[in-house]
């Protein structure tokens, strides 16, 4: 089977990696995979790196359907919202049933402008995307409410982790302490994500700076990329945050390589996104046996088991998730252990990488066979 994955993103996150777990996955399963990138992107030599063809792609119709038809391919996947009607329009025009979509499972609250944008994606979608699958089961439910594809074309794949690299008995531990300067007996709450508003750095600032300024013990560490427009942004937050007393202990650290390496190292992840599908970060603490404090959205509850792998609290709520935090910090060690390995007993169970790559190959199979309707 040749699969050509689609992603005109300039940057890595989730949506990317997703990409090389895939083309990983596959190609080691003999099968042709292509990605084609934004040309700042690094997927270009992830992709390679995964045994995949990588090349160029500006986000134009005509050059991906030429791409399409000139490779031959039987399956064409789009992994961002923003794309999936170009790809899928690239896909019939090079003479494919449509497009396989990757769906984002998080939306914003509705309103009427939200609703009219939905009701204009479902009537692209339908007509040239072929099959999708969402993240989490209520992502895929919200799709199909939203009317995007009929029930019959989206199923529910949940984001596979690599239980081998995140292992925290395969990682060197230590060293990122080390590297901020935090005692082994201090309490550590790492945020691993882009910089943006909805990402919810914002909530997770107002819960945690009156903790650490009450709790000496405490350091918090933000980690992530950043992108220009939002740096005006991300600064306001270290301005905030110098006005904590005790703001030393809470630092804001860019894109890190190492994320195994820092969970190793934590105490606790948390996650206050306001819109979100299912995190990657958060099944990565799980594996990883790091308790996680969540909001409650979309398909993060059926991640975290609040109370056995962590808590979830309410988003938009700082009171609610400092309750939460602090209650984690003030858990003996050994009940913190319990959740971490709850967790990582969760994520073997349902969210194993070989699980999720046998999906898409049951998914590409089912969009390969499909009629071609011609040009």
């Amino acid at each position: 089977m040749r699969v050509l994955i689609a992603n005109g993103l300039p940057w890595m996150g989730g949506a990317e990696g997703w990409a090389v777990h895939v083309a990983r996955g596959l190609s080691a399963r003999g099968h042709a995979i292509a990605v084609a990138h934004h040309p700042a992107s690094g997927l270009r030599v992830l992709a390679a790196e995964a045994g995949a063809e990588a090349f160029s792609w500006t986000g134009g119709v005509t050059g991906l359907a030429r791409a399409i038809a000139r490779g031959r391919f039987d399956v064409v996947v789009s992994t961002v919202r923003r794309e999936h009607r170009m790809v899928g329009l690239a896909a019939r025009l090079a003479g494919l049933p449509g497009s396989v979509a990757r769906i984002m499972s998080g939306w914003a609250p509705d309103g009427r402008s939200a609703a009219w944008r939905a009701a204009g994606r479902g009537w692209t979608h339908r007509r040239v995307v072929l099959l999708a699958a969402a993240n989490s089961e209520a992502g895929r439910r919200e799709a199909v409410r939203r009317g995007l594809l009929p029930a019959t074309r989206v199923v529910t794949i949940r984001n596979g982790v690599d239980g081998a690299r995140f292992d925290r008995d395969r990682v060197r531990r230590g060293r990122f302490r080390a590297e901020l300067g935090i005692s082994p007996g201090h309490f550590l709450v790492v945020s691993i994500s882009r910089f943006v508003e909805r990402k919810g750095q914002a909530w997770e600032l107002a819960a945690l700076g009156p903790l650490v300024a009450s709790r000496p013990d405490v350091h918090v560490a933000f980690a992530g990329p950043c992108r220009d427009e939002e740096r005006a942004w991300r600064a306001a937050l270290v301005r905030r945050a110098a006005g904590f007393p005790g703001s030393a202990r809470i630092r804001f650290l860019e894109e890190r390589p190492d994320v195994p390496e820092v969970l190793a190292d934590a105490d606790l992840l948390v996650r206050a996104s306001v819109e979100e599908g299912l995190p990657n970060v958060v099944l990565e603490a799980m594996a990883m046996r790091v308790p996680v404090v969540a909001t409650a959205i979309c398909g993060t509850p059926e991640a975290v088991v609040d109370g056995s792998t962590g808590r979830l609290v309410p988003p938009r709520d700082p009171a609610a998730l400092r309750h939460a935090v602090e209650d984690l910090v003030r858990t003996p060690a050994s009940r913190r252990a319990a959740l971490g390995d709850a967790g990582r007993e969760r994520i073997e169970r349902l969210f194993g990488m070989q699980r999720m790559i046998d999906a898409y190959e049951r998914l590409f199979d089912r969009a390969a066979s499909a009629p071609r309707p011609g040009r």
